[in-house]
């Protein structure tokens, strides 16, 4: 009979504590919060040091291109509108990769890549989040590979 009665208590007290945490939590006022992209990672690790973080937004023009450049760290990239098709400097029959408005895609560090919008009617908008951003930059340009003919 104890246990149920401490089982009944401590039940009670938990009870309290989330419907108060309830009725005292303050809303926004004036904001709003939307998600572009969302996507779950398994193992998923970013940063074991203290490191510089960016968050950009990249615009890419009908047609228009990254140009071929690697990362220092890790890069989280959501597709906010449009279409973006990533390319591997490694990948000799240079298959791309496309990713549309609402997905989400890694880039790794040291590896070559260029990003193009191959759409012919819609401009592509890439909100990315740079980390371990050293002080050259979160981007750094690297020649053509030569395994792609564009």
């Amino acid at each position: 009979m104890k246990r149920f009665g401490l089982f009944s208590v401590m039940t009670f007290a938990v009870a309290v504590v989330v419907t108060a945490g309830v009725a005292i939590a303050t809303p926004g006022v004036g904001a709003v919060s939307t998600v572009l992209a969302s996507r779950h990672m398994t193992a998923f690790k970013v940063l074991n040091t203290d490191a510089n973080v960016v968050v950009a937004r990249n615009t890419y023009d009908v047609g228009g291109n990254s140009g071929w450049h690697s990362h220092p760290g890790k890069v989280i990239i959501a597709v906010e509108s449009g279409e973006i098709t990533l390319y591997r400097g490694d990948d000799a029959t240079c298959t791309g990769t496309t990713h549309a408005a609402g997905e989400i895609f890694v880039e790794k560090p040291g590896i070559v890549y260029l990003g193009r919008n191959e759409s012919t009617t819609t401009q592509a908008v890439l909100i990315a989040t740079f980390f371990n951003v050293g002080d050259a930059g979160a981007r750094i340009d690297q020649p053509d590979p030569g395994n792609c003919t564009f």
